[in-house]
């Protein structure tokens, strides 16, 4: 199989999807792995470690896009990168579709492309490529609240764990999903008083068992927000709902009522946000204020810490990309983890979910690729 790996267009993004140890096992495995040159600079990998491990150097988005039958990124692409596509493709990336504007869908269809999302990829009751990357970016969003809060950072001058007599800062964490749970716990272990909140008692159960009995748990009922809300220094937004846009828990009175000098961090954003008052940032302008709040809002937060996160994708998504080498038709009929993650065949809408959310044509995945029996 060929495979190819295009650099990054979001601003900030540095991580890569697949690290030259990768394309070494890649290649071991007799497939071919194509490199837009300089992919791997933000992470620390250069074009030579590429090339050492087996993998060929391409110098242009085109050059990769038009050898490769399988291509990966970690953001959605452009439009203009799908339209390089040949027929047949199959894109994988965290490609968030519900929430992708109809272009992007169009384009999809256009170049008759098929997608698995990674973010859906399923083994049971976990997520094996989303779940390691989301407590990545819970922990970074900790980091970020602690460097907010103080007055270099723009802050109020705040320590997050407090000082002997001084009481710690409040942390409110909605959403007991991985990244709720690794934000929580890297709160707690930088001293801070933590609160999670959540609809699923199951999930708030989780972090009790996983976090500590220190940090407080209750339901995301409008009571419990509006409570804590007015409490929180730092408010974390960590709701997702799989393969749908992030419900809007927070409406534009929530962020009024919140207390002066606070932050609230969204890492929801990929989905659409978990705030009415929440737009996309950057790394190099994360902050804006709204309703007297300052709001962090950068898509990908596991950019921060761009060569362990990328390390994590690429071991992670390695048995997928290996599992494609037989064809995507034989992959969705025998891997049930990819089954749940495609979006797109060849062009033609195939998942039940997404029909609600993008308008193209829909086809049931069972008529085209039945499940394998056995």
């Amino acid at each position: 199989m060929r495979i190819g790996v295009l650099r990054e267009t979001l601003p900030g993004e540095r991580r890569v999807p697949l690290t030259p140890e990768g394309a070494r096992l890649l290649a071991a495995h007799n497939h071919v792995v194509f490199i837009e040159t300089g992919l791997g600079l933000g992470a620390g990998f250069s074009d030579t470690e590429y090339l050492a491990a087996g993998a060929q150097i391409a110098y242009t988005s085109r050059e990769v896009a038009a050898q490769v039958e399988v291509l990966v990124k970690v953001h959605p692409p452009r439009v203009e990168e799908i339209e390089l596509l040949r027929p047949g493709t199959t894109l994988l990336a965290f490609l968030h579709l519900a929430g992708q504007p109809a272009a992007l869908h169009q384009a999809l269809v256009g170049a008759r492309a098929s997608t698995l999302s990674l973010e859906l990829v399923q083994e049971g009751d976990e997520f094996p490529i989303l779940e390691p990357l989301s407590a990545i970016g819970g922990r970074v969003a900790v980091t970020l609240a602690a460097w907010h809060l103080t007055i270099p950072g723009g802050g109020p001058g705040v320590l997050l764990g407090g000082s002997p007599g001084v009481p710690p800062a409040m942390v409110l964490v909605i959403g007991g999903g991985t990244a709720g749970r690794a934000a929580a716990a890297e709160a707690s272990a930088l001293g801070a008083q933590v609160v999670v909140l959540d609809r699923d008692p199951r999930q708030l159960q989780r972090v009790g068992r996983e976090v500590g009995r220190s940090i407080v748990t209750g339901i995301a009922s409008e009571y419990h927000i509006v409570r804590y809300l007015e409490q929180a220094d730092v408010v974390i937004g960590a709701v997702a709902v799989r393969g749908e846009p992030a419900p809007k828990v927070l409406r534009r009175s929530h962020v009024r009522a919140m207390r002066d000098a606070a932050l609230f961090i969204d890492m929801s954003i990929d989905e659409g946000g978990c705030a009415e008052t929440s737009r996309p940032t950057t790394t190099d302008a994360p902050v804006y204020e709204s309703e007297g709040v300052r709001h962090i809002c950068i898509p990908n937060l596991p950019s921060q810490v761009a060569r362990t996160a990328s390390w994590v994708l690429g071991s992670s998504l390695l048995p997928y990309l290996d599992a494609l080498g037989a064809g995507l038709p034989h992959a969705l009929a025998t891997n049930p983890a990819l089954r749940r993650a495609v979006g797109f065949l060849d062009g033609r809408l195939v998942s039940r979910t997404l029909r609600r959310f993008i308008d193209v044509p829909y086809v049931a995945l069972d008529e085209i690729v039945p499940v394998a029996e056995g």
